[in-house]
């Protein structure tokens, strides 16, 4: 095997190699500005468990993740609702698992706010 190749080759495993390395969950988006209304950090958000036993190691996953927040802590409490439809109660998140046919979605989501605030 010739340098150049030798070269070639220890690139293209140190890309694979970095691509396996687990990296912190980060975001720094926003959708359209809102926010939890809080009077310190971290707040405390309710997550309804409305989803079938298949989905709450997923449920509970997602809950630990986003409680690694300096400003959300989350608790997982029974949901209020059917999957179908999946109705609100204000301040607490519904997590909802139900079949809505071949849509493409990854999830859907819906706020109820009041000036900038959920």
């Amino acid at each position: 095997m010739r340098v150049s190749e030798r070269v070639g080759a220890f690139i293209g495993i140190a890309a694979v190699a970095a691509l396996m390395v687990p990296s912190a969950a980060g975001a720094t988006h926003s959708w359209g500005g809102y926010h939890w209304a809080r009077t310190a950090n971290p707040f405390t958000l309710n997550l309804g468990d409305n989803v079938s036993g298949a989905w709450d190691p997923y449920l509970a996953t997602t809950s630990s993740d986003w409680t690694a927040s300096d400003v959300l802590n989350t608790t997982i409490v029974p949901g209020t609702t059917n999957p179908r439809p999946c109705k609100v109660k204000s301040g607490q998140v519904q997590v909802c698992s139900a079949g809505y046919g071949n849509t493409g979605w990854l999830g859907v989501a819906q706020i109820w706010a009041s000036g900038s605030h959920i």
